[in-house]
């Protein structure tokens, strides 16, 4: 259903394939409002978020209540990630989170855009990736298309609109380079 956003990243409203994502996003907003509703503690917690993200996730991932993804079947995880309270992600174009990334409370992922000049009907696409180690910090919003590296820290309010080097920190809006971070200094739990 997604193989068209996936090859030319750009897809009208009226086409076909728009209703297989309209699908998966009626699905996954009523799962998340389950999800929202209830503690990270509650026995079926987890069942729930299992079920949104059609996988099997890691014991070390932890997504904490309330939290909102319009299409969890395009989300892929790795092992030690958090994402905290009020993150909102809308993965029609596809995120993928590596081990040991923190993601702040209220942090925003964007993986699809209007057109600048066809708002109404066209919509487009790009994956957004975060790599080993990262940190997106609390109200930080990531935009399509973007890579966040390795060890890279997103600065509180950053709004990210373009790739992240791999050990920086970025912030402001948007986002640039606030200074280098020195690998060897970074103490990190993946051992």
């Amino acid at each position: 259903m997604f193989e068209k956003i996936d090859t030319i990243g750009s897809v009208y409203k009226d086409d076909p394939s728009m209703r297989a994502v309209n699908g998966e996003i009626v699905r996954s907003h009523e799962l998340c409002l389950k999800i929202s509703s209830k503690k990270p503690t509650d026995p079926d917690y987890r069942e729930l978020l299992e079920e949104l993200f059609q996988c099997k996730l890691d014991d070390s991932v932890v997504v904490v209540s309330p939290f909102y993804c319009d299409c969890g079947c395009r989300m892929k995880f790795g092992k030690h990630i958090t994402i905290n309270k009020g993150a909102t992600i809308l993965s029609p174009g596809g995120v993928e989170i590596e081990d040991y990334v923190l993601i702040a409370p209220e942090v925003k992922i964007v993986t699809v855009n209007h057109d600048l000049n066809d708002r109404y009907n066209l919509y487009h696409f790009g994956k957004v990736t975060i790599k080993e180690n990262a940190w997106i910090c609390v109200g930080a919003i990531i935009c399509p298309g973007v890579t966040i590296g390795k060890n890279a820290v997103v600065a509180a309010g950053a709004v990210v609109t373009k790739d992240v080097p791999d050990n920086v920190m970025v912030g402001g809006n948007p986002a640039r380079i606030i200074k280098k971070i020195e690998e060897k200094n970074i103490i990190t739990n993946n051992k």
